[in-house]
């Protein structure tokens, strides 16, 4: 069995080389015929490009190409290597009006703040005091009636008024806080006298 399956490949691949051979033969035989019709067919416009390739040959000299070419060899070992060159940048109209306005927002904004910071630190400022003023309705209501009424009879008279005891406050408290001051320093004088007097 296995002697007849070898022999129906062997005459397989026998047919197969066979066709082969033949296909082959064809190519062998009639592709020169086909370059030699291709070549006929396009002989006129392989001939015209051949002549236009002597022509352009013909009409550039090769002795004028090698002398342009070495010219431009020594123009270029002449130029320096580093070339300085000075740029300078403007602003255009748009450039401007986009910086002009960045500046402006900024001051704006920047005023804005600081106005809220002060108002914030003002309305802080009136709430202690009206608070303080609240205290002393509670706690001494004939006293803040005397200052509501005197506010509503005269009011300049009494802010002066008011102003000038201000002062005088603050003139007594400054002083006192020299005395206190002075009255630190003379004990501090004392006690380093002291200590003097018991290291010998």
């Amino acid at each position: 069995m296995q002697q007849e399956e070898l022999e129906e490949k062997v005459t397989m691949l026998e047919e197969l080389i066979q066709g082969f051979i033949q296909r082959i033969t064809i190519v062998e035989t009639e592709m020169p015929e086909f370059l030699k019709g291709f070549l006929n067919q396009y002989k006129e416009t392989l001939d015209r490009i051949a002549g236009r390739i002597e022509t352009a040959n013909k009409r550039y000299d090769d002795k004028k190409i090698q002398q342009q070419i070495n010219e431009l060899k020594d123009v270029v070992s002449r130029v320096p290597k580093v070339i300085g060159v000075k740029n300078s940048h403007h602003f255009g109209a748009w450039s401007k009006s986009l910086i002009i306005g960045i500046v402006i927002v900024f001051v704006i904004t920047t005023g804005s703040f600081g106005t809220a910071l002060y108002l914030n630190y003002q309305n802080d400022r009136l709430n202690e005091e009206a608070y303080n003023f609240w205290m002393v309705r509670a706690m001494y209501p004939k006293t803040a009636e005397t200052i509501i009424t005197r506010l509503k009879d005269d009011p300049s008279a009494f802010i002066a008024e008011a102003e000038k005891a201000m002062e005088k406050q603050q003139a007594i408290a400054a002083a006192k806080a020299v005395a206190d001051q002075a009255g630190k320093d003379q004990k501090t004088a004392r006690d380093n006298l002291n200590k003097v007097i018991l290291a010998k």
